[in-house]
């Protein structure tokens, strides 16, 4: 519900760009305050607590972005991993993957702050140490568990650029395009859950219960919270306290009540910036 208020005020906001397009995105921050910030999300501990701030929404977007290019750069790298049928599909979310982190990038220089490094990601979950338990097995040797992988990634990044447009509605250009953004990581999604599903995954093209659940050890288990913790609500608020009345408001047509998981599966959850900068920093 709180999406349909975004998108009033973006339908409000001036059609025509600033004089200085996304200059006002850190505006609110001050040159100063952006040299104190640290140098890259991913740098912070798992138990840190990032600011919502603009910075910190599209900083934190450039690092999924960069999680999930890196991924598919890397499966394609690895001859007969993919399928040949896929491979074309692969390789156009991966040039997706490539735009969106071009431009999340040239939107903090054209707002006068110092773009993240990017880390090397390891997506056995070790964090490059051998000694360390591999937390995500046969991920870059086993297709069925690379696409487990992809699934659980692409449904982060569903949740994480809706949550995130809230935090950047002081700039509606970039707002607009984050939404559209979002839209693009829902369709990578819904494939990569269709894809699972046509090599005899229970899975829906959509979060919901009757998904099989994707098995991780209790140390991996930040990127299932993130990926799709909470989906399984299905009380949506019209206030802080006040829920939607579903069961009277949409009636199927015996006059019964909606089911309640299709109702949960009718919504996207947020998903705090902590939960997703815990799951993202599990490669990294």
């Amino acid at each position: 519900m709180k999406l349909i208020s975004l998108l009033d005020r973006l339908a409000a906001a001036p059609a025509a760009p600033t004089a200085t397009p996304r200059r006002n995105l850190l505006g609110q921050l001050g040159r100063a305050a952006l040299a104190a910030l640290p140098a890259g999300l991913a740098a912070l501990p798992a138990a840190a607590s990032p600011k919502d701030t603009p910075f910190d929404a599209v900083a934190q977007l450039l690092l999924l972005e960069r999680v999930q290019l890196a991924l598919y750069t890397q499966a394609l790298a690895v001859s007969g991993l993919v399928p040949a049928a896929q491979v074309a599909d692969f390789q156009r979310i991966r040039r997706h993957q490539t735009q969106h982190e071009a431009f999340l990038t040239q939107a903090l220089q054209n707002a006068g702050a110092a773009v993240p490094t990017a880390p090397a990601f390891d997506f056995s979950g070790r964090h490059g140490v051998a000694t360390n338990p591999v937390l995500f097995p046969n991920v870059l040797s086993n297709y069925d568990d690379f696409l487990a992988l992809a699934q659980q990634l692409e449904d982060l990044g569903v949740r994480l650029y809706k949550t995130q447009a809230f935090a950047i509605t002081t700039d509606s250009q970039l707002a607009r395009a984050v939404l559209r953004i979002h839209a693009v990581e829902a369709e990578h999604a819904a494939h990569v859950r269709g894809l699972r599903r046509g090599r005899g995954a229970v899975v829906k093209n959509w979060p919901s219960e009757a998904d099989a659940p994707i098995v991780r050890p209790a140390a991996a288990q930040a990127l299932t919270a993130a990926a799709t913790g909470g989906e399984e609500n299905p009380t949506q608020n019209l206030t802080l306290t006040v829920p939607i009345p579903f069961g009277t408001l949409l009636l199927i047509r015996d006059g019964t009540a909606i089911h309640d998981p299709a109702l949960a599966e009718a919504f996207d959850e947020p998903v705090s910036s902590a939960t997703a900068l815990a799951a993202l920093a599990l490669f990294s």
